[in-house]
C-alpha cells in the first residue's frame, strides 16, 4: 500500500493510507464512513495538514466520494496526527466536528494542548525551537468543535449509529467508536501494543499513556465489546481473534513496564528521576533517543503507580545552579 490507497472494510466504510511515514516516519490510517441513504460521510480521523493534498484529493474519487460529502470530522482525541487534517478541507467540505469531552480544549486551542501536554515535563524532555514549531504546525491550528462526545453517548451518520465508549489513557478524553450492526471498532491509538516500529525501521514509537489504570481499563472495555473487526489509527484492521491478541499483548505490556521499573527502583542508589525511568522504557521499547515524549508519558504513569503503591515517594529538588 501506499499514500492515497484505500480499500473498504465493511459496506460504506473505507481505510486509507495517509503520508504520514513520509511526515513523521510512522504509519497512519484514517477511516471514512457513508451513510447508504444520505450519501453523507464522517472522517475518523483526518490526519495532518498535508492530507488532504497528498491522500484524500486522490482517495475520495477512488472509493466514489465526493469531497463535498465530508459532514463530520469524528475525532478520536485531540493529538496533532488526528486532528490535522483540517486547512486542507476547510472550504472544500461543509465539515463540523465531533470531539471527545475532555481533549476538546485541547481541539480548540493548540496553545492549551502545547501547555498541557508537550510541556509538562521541565527537566525531563523539552524540544527545540523548531521542532516545536513543527508540532505545532501540524495541528493545523485552533478547530472549532460543534459536536462534545460524552462515554455513552450515540454519533449518528444519517442510519448509521456509532456508540462513544470512553477509553482515557492515552489522552484524558481518548474515545473509541463502535458500531454494533457492522462490529466495526474505530479504536484510535488506544490499543499500543509494545509500541510502534518507525516507517524507517530505525527505532520505534514507545506506548503512550498518562496514568496505567485508566488505559488498562480502557483496553478491557474494548476487548469486552462483540467486535468482528479492530481499526487502529497507526495499524491496519485487524479482525476479531488478531485484535484480541493485539489487546492483551498491550495490557501485557504495562505489567513489563512495572516489573522493569520495580527492578530500577531496587537497584537505584539514590534519587530516581523521571529521566532515568523514561530511559528505561526507551530501551526496553527501541525508542532512539530513549527519552521522548511517549517515554517521559508512559515512565511519569508508572512512576505515579508506584507512589501510589508505597515503592516510591515523589519529591521536589531545588534546581542545579551553574
Amino acid at each position: 500500500m501506499a499514500a492515497g490507497d484505500a480499500f473498504e472494510i465493511a459496506a460504506g466504510t473505507f481505510c486509507i493510507e495517509t503520508e504520514y511515514p513520509d511526515v513523521a516516519d510512522a504509519p497512519l490510517w484514517i477511516y471514512l464512513l457513508r451513510d447508504a441513504s444520505s450519501g453523507a460521510c464522517a472522517l475518523s480521523d483526518c490526519g495532518v495538514p498535508s492530507t488532504y493534498e497528498r491522500v484524500l484529493e486522490r482517495a475520495l474519487p477512488a472509493i466514489g466520494v465526493d469531497v463535498a460529502d465530508i459532514a463530520w470530522l469524528l475525532l478520536t482525541h485531540g493529538h496533532p496526527d488526528h486532528m490535522g487534517g483540517h486547512p486542507g478541507l476547510r472550504g472544500r467540505a461543509p465539515f463540523k466536528v465531533a470531539a471527545p469531552l475532555e481533549d476538546v480544549i485541547w481541539v480548540e486551542r493548540v496553545d492549551r494542548q502545547w501547555h498541557d501536554f508537550w510541556d509538562c515535563f521541565p527537566g525531563a524532555f523539552a524540544l527545540d525551537d523548531e521542532t516545536r514549531t513543527w508540532v505545532v504546525d501540524m495541528c493545523g491550528g485552533d478547530l472549532p468543535v460543534d459536536l462534545i462526545l460524552r462515554d455513552g453517548d450515540v454519533f449518528e451518520l444519517g442510519d448509521r449509529r456509532l456508540e462513544v465508549v470512553l477509553t482515557r489513557g492515552h489522552t484524558r478524553g481518548h474515545c473509541a467508536f463502535f458500531e454494533r450492526e457492522t462490529g466495526i471498532l474505530l479504536s484510535g491509538d488506544l490499543v499500543q501494543d509494545h509500541g510502534l516500529p518507525t516507517s524507517s525501521g530505525t527505532g520505534a514509537y514507545a506506548p503512550l499513556y498518562d496514568d496505567v489504570d485508566d488505559y488498562v481499563r480502557g483496553l478491557e472495555r474494548l476487548r469486552a465489546l462483540p467486535f468482528s473487526t479492530l481499526c487502529g489509527a497507526h495499524h491496519l484492521p485487524l479482525g476479531r481473534e488478531d485484535g484480541l491478541a493485539r489487546i492483551e499483548r498491550s495490557i501485557a505490556f504495562t505489567h513489563e513496564i512495572d516489573e522493569l521499573l520495580a527492578d530500577l527502583i531496587s537497584r537505584a542508589e539514590g534519587p530516581l528521576t523521571t529521566a532515568d525511568a523514561a530511559t528505561a522504557v526507551g530501551e526496553h521499547c527501541g525508542t532512539k533517543p530513549p527519552v521522548s515524549i511517549q517515554t517521559v508519558y508512559t515512565a511519569t504513569a508508572h512512576l505515579a503507580r508506584a507512589a501510589r503503591n508505597g515503592l516510591v515517594s515523589a519529591q521536589w529538588t531545588p534546581a542545579r545552579r551553574p
